[in-house]
């Protein structure tokens, strides 16, 4: 079984990263995908701390200092393959790497229209791809009216939609096909479920639990709930 822990820690993490750092420990996840992960010295400090809790294997596309990217950290060995588009305007907000089982990519989508281009290069990249075992894991920015928020704010949802036809399922939505629950609130309180695990069909008949931990955003140590999927592989 592995275990895979994907949150945005909000803006690199800053004075919460000790707490952040325990957080993660707790969960004693295999693999953590970590959005808003920023490049210059909050990247730094952030390594330094997963290499204290053995994540000792780390993606190495980096965002420059004070913008925002995506990292994977792993305590096994990966075949790093860079972003998923060099054409993006910040290519280092999606990533690829693949381990023995599975191929990963870790995402982190900008907000409103700007995220187009990014879902675009998502689904032709995992259309073209050879590796059945696959899956895009982080904060989509992205929700489905009416279902993973109250109204319908988001014009992009559609791209969701496209995943589905080629195969990948919002695992958390199979799931819980009538669920409503909430991995980001506005400033307003509004609640969004804009965090996701989409999967190839074989690693989603091999998927375990899969599930929001909602005490660290209401402890303030992100805006973000951490998302967890096991995989029995």
């Amino acid at each position: 079984m592995k275990r895979l822990f994907a949150w945005n820690i909000r803006a690199g993490g800053g004075s919460r990263l000790t707490g952040i750092a325990a957080a993660i420990e707790r969960h004693d996840a295999d693999i953590v995908i970590l959005s808003e992960y920023r490049g210059g010295e909050a990247g730094r400090r952030l390594l330094a701390a997963l290499d204290a809790l053995e994540y000792r294997h780390t993606s190495t596309v980096a965002p420059p200092p004070g913008r925002n990217g995506v990292l994977i950290a792993a305590r096994g060995a990966f075949a790093e393959r860079g972003p998923i588009s060099d054409l993006l305007p910040e290519p280092y907000r999606m990533v690829c790497v693949e381990f023995d089982a599975f191929r990963l990519n870790g995402i982190y989508m900008p907000n409103l229209q700007a995220k187009v281009p990014y879902w675009e290069a998502l689904i032709a990249a995992l259309s073209a791809t050879n590796v059945d075992n696959a899956l895009a894991v982080g904060d989509f920015n992205t929700c489905r009216a009416y279902v993973d928020e109250p109204g319908a704010i988001d014009p992009t949802a559609h791209y969701m939609d496209h995943l589905a036809a080629i195969g990948f399922c919002d695992l958390w939505r199979q799931r819980y096909p009538n669920g409503r629950e909430y991995s980001w609130y506005s400033t307003r309180g509004n609640g969004f479920r804009i965090d996701h695990a989409f999967l190839s069909p074989s690693l989603a008949a091999c998927a375990g639990r899969i599930r929001y931990s909602h005490d660290e955003r209401r402890a303030g140590l992100s805006d973000h709930s951490p998302l967890i999927v096991e995989l029995r592989v």
